[in-house]
């Protein structure tokens, strides 16, 4: 243990003693009706706050996964791509070929361009 660890550690529990002298002057001199509702507000807060955090985290999760498969179709391209392109330049040829004869022509509508 270093030092800084132990002099985070004493501020750590000068902050929570204050903290905590705060409340205590707060309950005599306001009242408990004043330091429930405090606690009342301070458990909104704070239950607003994790259900924010649970929700970025479901969020998170799913861009995860859409970021795991897209990367997933894109090595699935690759590999087709890498698959045709061992192919010998002669029946690329023939299959691209075979391809465009296959598709329709989409360009003549009856418009003239």
């Amino acid at each position: 243990m270093n030092i800084d660890t132990f002099l985070a550690a004493g501020q750590a529990a000068a902050t929570v003693h204050t903290a905590v002298d705060q409340v205590i002057d707060a309950a005599l001199y306001y009242g408990p009706g004043v330091l429930a509702a405090a606690a009342v507000a301070a458990a909104w807060c704070t239950c607003r706050w994790a259900v924010h955090r649970y929700e970025q985290w479901l969020q998170d999760r799913a861009d995860r996964r859409e970021y795991t498969a897209r990367a997933y179709r894109l090595c699935r391209v690759a590999d087709s791509a890498d698959a045709f392109l061992a192919m010998p330049p002669a029946l690329i040829n023939a299959r691209l070929e075979a391809h465009l004869d296959t598709t329709p022509d989409l360009a003549d509508e009856g418009e003239e361009r």
